[in-house]
């Protein structure tokens, strides 16, 4: 194996034990933009203090609406104007579900036909995608650095009461739009945001946006003709109150990242419109919730803590008082109430108390309606504390599961009390042993007295034996766990140069999971040194779309199982599934292909630092002591730039002699600024290798750690541009 395959491997290592082991994180279900979306900073902008850039913000949850922590999310420019625009390649969760990304554009002159300059970006997480816009308005430097962005209130007016928004009660739409136009010397601009600013909420009236979808909370965006209308919703706080509109701004009451690198302590703004007027009127009872109190268990002839019910306007947020409540019980046998018509005070708050008579078993309702309107209520239930008598299996007995996987049904356990009623609220220990692991130790049996947990195989096959004990009763589960399949999920495929989610036909990918190298401790390499990859190495196969991949290499680095493989040059483009077989056991999962995803190759110098595998006109790699010179051509490894003219197949070399160019642009950046590509071709001895080579800047600064990217702009791919991971080149 020559010196650059043996390079290109030791920059898989390199980005296998960078990227974290598999784990069972949730899956998350929703994606949505939390702050940033149609900001418009103006850099040149003398008279302007929104002169540079904030952070995007995303928030991931779970499918129960939980934020979901460590969890890694990729960003891309897909859309820029002007200068080279650029934002974090990955960015990780943090415990309220919170990733940010640092955007940076370098500014630029603007002229008559060049006013604004605008980007996309996309955050993409297990297949879910939030968009952000970003602007950057110019001015005119040969007319003494002129404005050429400019924004206008078209609603309120001053003939509308004295440019009000009109009044209405806490909760519902403001009578009058707010509308802002935005254009630069007559041609509109799009995607820019609109808010309201107000002083404090939580004690004064306030007003804000009913959300655009897609944009910040509190929030809309200019539409193509440049025009944004805020429905303002009124806060829960009456009186009468006054706002400013922030065109392309931020709020620093919706900034979601207070620890951020561009901390925001004062609103920040493109233009501010002062001065709207608005009115909040007393609300009407609309919503009764549980306040406290709720799900008790209580022994027969003794009475509830109280039971406290609130009474709200239909925002939920602003109690009403003086609002009579009428309580009832069901069943009605064995349980009185203390007081069965209250008043509320003047938060909103009323109570009354459960009397259980001697006899009474079961759950207890409780309901609490609006006398005005009994469809309106919240209901209490308590559960009445009797004898255990029994406990019975109900389902989960005798299953199986793949090791480190879930059994498909929950243990399940039924108690029953001395009245030979289930009982409610009863806590039931579990405990395992065996290879396998619950969900919980403790459950609390429901209405039906019925609790359960979910148990996990463990590593290794063997017997699991699960005990349920509620006092001295008891009941087994006896599960099996049979041999393991890898575990993996579309989180387990990553570009095996960029480390990243980018996957293109052609490319290397690797799959990190569980269970892919059992047994293994380091590399095995595809013993085919001098021909093509084999499609089996040390057990493992892998399929995509049902096509056998070559397998560059199998093992267990640090811990990380692991499999590099090209994926197939004849692969289509968009979510195809790929089936990952271990000795016999398989498990597939669907992967998106794009038509290209760059990813540069790394290799760790000497200082231990990991930078780009380069070489220099003479053949030696670029390294700290022999590092690139200005005006010299280098050529760069990389992965993913698409298509080749001529096609190669999958686990092929280009014919000897000829060149497999890039059919696509190919585009690198050094210290974020242009250079000169010369050739971007296939490797002609690397499958799955391209090498891009361009010429260094003569004005490129030197130091060790110069920014290097590669994207390409591939055909058929809807004229987007793939950025690569961002790579670091010494220059001298």
């Amino acid at each position: 194996m020559d010196r650059i395959k043996t390079t290109i491997l030791t920059a898989l290592v390199i980005a296998i034990i960078c990227v974290p082991t598999a784990s069972a994180q949730a899956t998350a279900s929703t994606l949505t933009v939390v702050s940033g979306n149609g900001q418009m900073p103006c850099p040149t902008c003398g008279q302007k203090t929104f002169r540079s850039y904030y952070p995007l913000a995303v928030k991931v949850t779970d499918a129960n609406g939980k934020p979901i922590a460590n969890k890694v999310v990729s960003w891309q420019v897909t859309f820029s104007v002007g200068a080279t625009a650029f934002v974090d390649p990955t960015s990780t969760t943090d415990a309220s579900g919170i990733a940010i990304a640092n955007f940076f554009q370098g500014s630029q002159p603007g002229s008559g036909p060049s006013t604004f300059l605008q980007s996309t970006v996309v955050a993409t997480v297990d297949n879910l995608f939030a968009t952000f816009y970003v602007t950057q308005a110019l001015t005119d430097n040969s007319q003494g650095g002129a404005q050429l962005v400019f924004s206008r209130v078209d609603s309120p007016t001053n003939g509308d009461i004295g440019k009000s928004i009109g009044s209405g009660p806490a909760g519902t739409t403001a009578p009058v739009p707010i509308k802002v136009h935005i254009d630069a010397r007559g041609t509109p601009i799009p995607n820019v945001s609109v808010r309201l600013l107000n002083d404090d909420p939580a004690t004064l009236p306030s007003a804000t946006c009913m959300t655009q979808p897609g944009a910040d909370p509190g929030s809309v965006l200019t539409d193509a003709n440049g025009d944004a209308t805020c429905n303002a919703v009124f806060g829960p706080i009456p009186g009468k109150g006054a706002l400013s509109i922030l065109v392309g701004g931020l709020d620093p009451l919706n900034y979601a990242y207070p620890t951020a690198s561009i901390p925001l302590t004062s609103a920040v703004a493109y233009d501010q419109f002062a001065g709207i007027l608005f009115t909040v009127t007393p609300v009407t009872a609309a919503l009764v919730k549980v306040s406290s109190g709720n799900n008790q268990t209580l022994n027969p002839g003794t009475s509830s803590s109280p039971l406290v019910a609130q009474v709200t306007d239909s925002t939920g947020a602003v109690g009403v008082g003086n609002a009579g409540v009428t309580w009832s019980v069901s069943p009605s046998a064995g349980a009185t109430l203390s007081q069965t018509s209250t008043t509320t005070n003047s938060s909103g708050l009323t109570q009354t108390t459960l009397v259980l008579g001697p006899g009474a078993t079961g759950q207890y309702s409780v309901k609490a309606a609006l006398t005005a309107n009994p469809s309106v209520f919240t209901t209490f239930t308590l559960n009445t504390n009797v004898q255990i008598s029994s406990m019975t299996k109900v389902s989960g007995d005798a299953q199986s599961a793949p090791a480190n996987q879930a059994f498909a049904s929950p243990l399940v356990v039924q108690v029953n009390g001395n009245n030979a009623q289930p009982l409610a609220g009863v806590a039931v220990s579990f405990s395992i042993s065996g290879p396998g692991s619950l969900s919980s130790n403790t459950a609390t049996t429901d209405g039906n007295g019925r609790a359960q947990v979910t148990a996990k195989a463990g590593a290794t096959a063997g017997a699991v034996s699960v005990v349920a004990t509620v006092g001295n009763i008891s009941q087994t589960f006896s599960l099996t766990v049979v041999p393991p399949g890898p575990a993996v999920t579309t989180g387990s495929f990553i570009n095996a140069a960029g480390k990243n989610s980018s996957l293109s036909p052609c490319s290397l990918a690797t799959v990190v999971a569980g269970g892919l190298a059992p047994g293994l401790n380091g590399l095995v390499l595809n013993s085919n040194s001098f021909g093509p990859f084999a499609t089996t190495l040390a057990g493992d196969t892998v399929a995509v779309n049902n096509v056998a991949a070559p397998i560059l290499s199998a093992g267990s680095i640090n811990g990380a199982e692991q499999v590099t493989f090209q994926i197939p040059c004849d692969a289509t483009v968009g979510s195809v599934p790929v089936t990952v077989s271990v000795s016999g056991g398989s498990a597939t999962a669907n992967i998106t292909l794009t038509a290209a995803g760059p990813g540069i190759f790394e290799t760790v110098m000497s200082d231990k630092v990991a930078r780009a595998v380069a070489l220099r006109p003479d053949g030696t790699y670029v390294s700290l002591e022999n590092p690139a010179r200005r005006g010299e051509q280098i050529r760069v490894l990389v992965t993913g730039l698409g298509p080749t003219t001529p096609p190669v197949a999958t686990g092929a070399l280009p014919v000897p002699g000829s060149d497999a160019l890039v059919a696509g642009q190919v585009i690198v950046g050094v210290n974020n600024a242009g250079a000169r590509v010369v050739t971007s071709r296939l490797s002609p001895n690397l499958i799955g290798v391209y090498e891009v080579a361009f010429v260094v800047p003569s004005d490129a600064p030197t130091g060790n750690n110069t920014v290097l990217s590669v994207a390409v702009n591939a055909p058929n791919d809807g004229g987007q541009t793939r950025f690569s991971n961002g790579s670091k080149l010494p220059i001298q």
